[in-house]
């Protein structure tokens, strides 16, 4: 998995990673393109405000209220640093697979009104927080630019933990109702030494 700023530096990590190996011992059977970004449905400062004065019923200006603005402020910025400038985790175990949202008959994605779609994938987020701590994921956007919509990358010390994450959003109505899957692809995290001696070289 290659990171950079901009599309020429992915192209030279790639040729330069290709030039660590002799010629013809690479062969390419899959390559996915995405950038990262913010998703639309992430809680706006409109939205917390209502959850501190409507379900937590704090009043503004009150040492409460202004403490929780700040826990909610900050985890905000921080869970945009991480979409955007994603740093991952030094964890065994890597899955990849591209989804699109579906667009047929009843289930199309793209009909349903924004408040609906953000009101589904908040219950779609709650599944995945279950799994904090064994999983680590980022989710990166590819409309336009490959043949699936988004990229899922999920990282994790067990091969287990991520079975489980993605058998269990299955049941999410967002998965279950929305959900187009591509192939998906679980890699080992292995040192430069430890990868040359797993391919025998």
């Amino acid at each position: 998995m290659l990171q950079a700023a901009d599309l020429a530096t992915i192209a030279q990590l790639h040729r330069d990673a290709e030039h660590c190996f002799p010629a013809g011992v690479l062969e390419r059977v899959f390559s996915y393109l995405s950038v990262t970004e913010l998703t639309e449905y992430m809680p706006t400062d409109e939205d917390n405000r209502r959850l501190l004065i409507e379900q937590e019923k704090l009043q503004p200006d009150t040492e409460a209220y202004n403490k929780r603005w700040a826990e909610l402020s900050k985890r905000k910025a921080e869970y945009e640093q991480y979409r955007l400038y994603p740093e991952l985790p030094d964890w065994e175990v890597m899955g990849f697979y591209p989804m699109s949202k579906r667009r047929q008959g009843g289930d199309n994605w793209y009909m349903l009104d924004f408040a609906t779609r953000k009101r589904l994938m908040g219950g779609h987020a709650r599944v995945g927080r279950k799994f904090a701590g064994r999983v680590s994921q980022l989710i990166t956007g590819s409309t336009g630019l490959d043949d699936w919509e988004w990229g899922v990358t999920l990282m994790a010390h067990q091969l287990d933990a991520l079975k489980e994450i993605v058998y269990e959003m299955r049941f999410d109505e967002v998965s279950a109702r929305f959900g187009e899957f591509g192939p998906f692809y679980i890699n080992l995290r292995l040192s430069p030494a430890g990868l040359w001696m797993h391919l025998h070289l």
